[in-house]
């Protein structure tokens, strides 16, 4: 019993000396004598304690219904498949620091016991004082170009295509091109840049005003918190960073960055953003909504109707129902650089990016534009956006 008691008092003092070496300087340094009535400080009560400043257990909360904590499609926990080269830099807790402080991806070094990313993964209050983020250095993508858009740079450090456009759309042996082919499960970073595309040679390529206009990027946008007539969701905005969840029973989009520089912008009945698009882009005899227009080209690339132009190739990539076709190995057929671009393409926007086009309107239509005119000679792009 003396042991056990004597334990648990050098445990409580340890765990004072913590508390108040991890706050701000002016904190009352710790004694010996540990105090029975012991109240955390108020420099650690502002994090720690109910202040609406530093919500911690909303935060907490909203992250909890976030894809990082839930595995986005896979529904596993991130840490729980991390356990390829590479991909714990993203993928742990215990990666993503480990690059940040040294630049290892994590393609030479494995972490054993890795951990769910969570708070302190982004965060470090404990070695700054407040809730700085890990890093808002500037990221260079894997083509070269530099991403650099404020706080949204620690999401890009992940946030990203991981692979460059000009390397892995060549020239290919049909039985060559695997079901993996395009780029990582992230490229938001590369679109809203608009950058990581593959670009049609003779063509010039531009962005929309999202890229000028959002100070921070993914932050700004998936981090705000919505209306208050849709209610608290803890799965819209901030630590969630959804853009939209069910609410009441039905779903809401969140708004409130939008309506920023979008006055008036609602849901459509249709369930897509009441902003119009700039032309009938995917010829179907109807101006849409701007995500529907995009969905339109890419049904052109790709759908389960057979009619894609991915599907009409001599030895096609999508089978009828748009599934993916494992072209056979010993294929003598080659693939020009136009269709694996046209492939990457598709790959980004239509499996990928998952924003509609919302990313970078203008981007994102102008390359499916060109992909489909580089399969089908028959596909105008004499409206395409400049």
């Amino acid at each position: 019993m003396k042991m056990t008691m004597r334990k648990a008092a050098l445990l409580a003092v340890a765990t004072s000396a913590l508390l108040l070496t991890a706050c701000k300087d002016e904190a009352p340094v710790a004694t010996a004598a540990v105090d029975a009535a012991f109240v955390y400080p108020a420099e650690c009560a502002t994090c720690h304690g109910d202040d609406p400043e530093y919500a911690l257990k909303g935060a907490e909360a909203a992250y909890a219904k976030s894809g990082h904590a839930l595995g986005f499609e896979s529904e596993e926990a991130n840490a729980s498949y991390s356990n390829g080269g590479g991909c714990q830099k993203c993928h742990t807790h215990e990666g993503f620091v480990n690059f940040v402080k040294t630049g290892d991806d994590g393609s030479e070094s494995f972490i054993e016991w890795p951990s769910q990313p969570g708070c302190f993964t982004c965060h470090k209050p404990h070695e700054t004082g407040d809730f700085e983020l890990r890093t808002s250095a500037a990221v260079t993508l894997a083509n070269g170009a530099v991403f650099d858009q404020g706080s949204a740079n620690l999401c890009v450090v992940c946030h990203q295509s991981r692979k460059d456009v000009n390397t892995a759309a060549v020239e290919t042996k049909a039985g060559d091109v695997s079901g993996r082919f395009g780029p990582h499960h992230g490229p938001q970073g590369d679109t809203f840049a608009g950058t990581g595309g593959y670009e049609f040679s003779g063509k010039t390529y531009s962005s929309s005003a999202h890229k000028l206009e959002i100070e921070n990027a993914c932050v700004d946008c998936h981090m705000a918190l919505p209306d208050g007539r849709y209610g608290q969701n803890a799965a819209i905005g901030g630590h969630s960073f959804g853009m939209g969840a069910e609410v009441h029973g039905s779903e809401k989009i969140n708004l409130a960055a939008c309506a920023g520089c979008h006055e008036g912008i609602k849901m459509s009945k249709t369930g897509f953003y009441d902003y119009m698009a700039g032309g009938d882009y995917d010829q179907d005899g109807t101006v849409e909504y701007a995500q529907e227009e995009v969905l339109g080209l890419l049904d052109r690339l790709n759908n389960d109707k057979g009619t894609g132009v991915l599907q009409k190739l001599s030895t096609p990539f999508y089978k009828a129902d748009g599934s993916w076709n494992a072209v056979a190995k010993d294929s003598t057929v080659v693939r020009s650089a136009q269709e694996m671009g046209a492939l990457y393409n598709y790959k980004s926007f239509g499996e990928e990016d998952r924003s509609m086009g919302m990313h970078n309107p203008t981007y994102v239509v102008q390359l499916l534009m060109d992909s489909i005119a580089s399969l089908d000679p028959a596909f105008s792009t004499a409206n395409r956006p400049k």
